[in-house]
């Protein structure tokens, strides 16, 4: 494995596996294969061949949903993920990057502030650290994961404000490598922890004046969640000359999961509720649809984006 993972990695090396029980039953007739070429005999598989063995390399399952939702003509959001695994000398690394943009700024200066937005992140991410890791050459490299997010953060920023004039987006985005996450942050958009428990927890901070007004005791929460400017932001891509995006780095343990979302669904729909839907399968792409389908029954006032994030364990 590249001395250039090795530098993030820092999982066990081993960890135990269930073991696959022997098989104890009773021995059967051996069929004849023209018989199972004429169709005359049902070969019936063992369990072990059937997907019941226990998974040997854990993996990153994601689901993803969006929707215009009720009241919106056109979609401003922007989604990207991107799941892999690297697999080396006995030790699997999973990688992934999960990104999320809620465009502003009228239809089209919108849309193109979010594509931008996680088009430019993404390459930067992929150019700087992806393609390099997975490189037969050995490399070295003297910047650490919230450096790579940062810069990719600001190149989005500046890229929006040449081709977008006047427009801008939110951008939440999470970088996954091994037991370690790394989030950026620029808006209202969220990423929330959902841990093996059950219990939720807010990861990112609203970049929003409402929510500013809420923090120094000026309006309470629940007016705040029907403030009438309750989407201005006081930070976002694309806006002002200088952006510093909020990175924070936290561990991706196992059987953690992550949700991130626009404001068109936790906006909408409680968190009460959204905890409730998301432990109620383990189906991340079915959690991602009833969470759709959550808020549009709340009226759908905005467009509606989910990545549902499963650490294995």
């Amino acid at each position: 494995m590249p001395s250039f993972i090795n530098r993030f990695f820092h999982r066990k090396t081993s960890q135990a596996q269930p073991s696959i029980p022997a098989d104890t039953s009773p021995a059967q007739p051996k069929t004849d294969s023209s018989e199972v070429l004429s169709g005359k005999t049902a070969v019936t598989l063992p369990d072990s061949a059937m997907g019941n063995r226990p998974l040997e390399t854990p993996q990153i399952i994601v689901g993803i949903g969006q929707s215009v939702g009720i009241q919106r003509d056109s979609n401003e959001d922007s989604i990207f993920t991107l799941t892999s695994n690297l697999i080396s000398n006995g030790r699997t690394v999973n990688f992934g990057l999960y990104i999320i943009a809620d465009g502003m700024g009228g239809h089209e200066n919108g849309e193109l502030a979010s594509s931008i937005a996680v088009s430019r992140l993404s390459t930067h991410v992929i150019n700087t650290f992806f393609l390099p890791s997975i490189s037969a050459t050995d490399h070295q490299m003297d910047i650490t994961l919230q450096e790579i997010m940062r810069d990719g953060v600001i190149n989005a920023h500046e890229a929006i404000k040449q081709a977008a004039m006047g427009s801008g987006t939110t951008l939440t985005a999470v970088l996954i490598l091994g037991d370690q996450m790394t989030i950026a942050h620029v808006g209202d958009s969220r990423a929330y922890s959902i841990n093996p428990g059950g219990q939720m927890q807010l990861l990112t901070h609203d970049h929003s004046l409402v929510k500013r007004l809420e923090e120094i005791g000026q309006i309470t929460p629940a007016e705040a969640s029907v403030h009438p400017k309750r989407n201005l932001l006081y930070r976002a891509l694309g806006q002002g000359d200088q952006l510093e995006p909020d990175i924070t780095s936290l561990s991706a343990y196992e059987g953690l999961q992550l949700m991130l979302c626009t404001d068109g669904l936790w906006g909408a729909v409680s968190e009460d509720e959204l905890r409730s839907v998301i432990v109620s399968s383990s189906e991340p792409q079915t959690v991602c649809q009833l969470l759709i389908e959550s808020a549009n029954a709340a009226g759908g006032p905005d467009n509606i984006s989910v990545i549902i994030i499963r650490i294995p364990g």
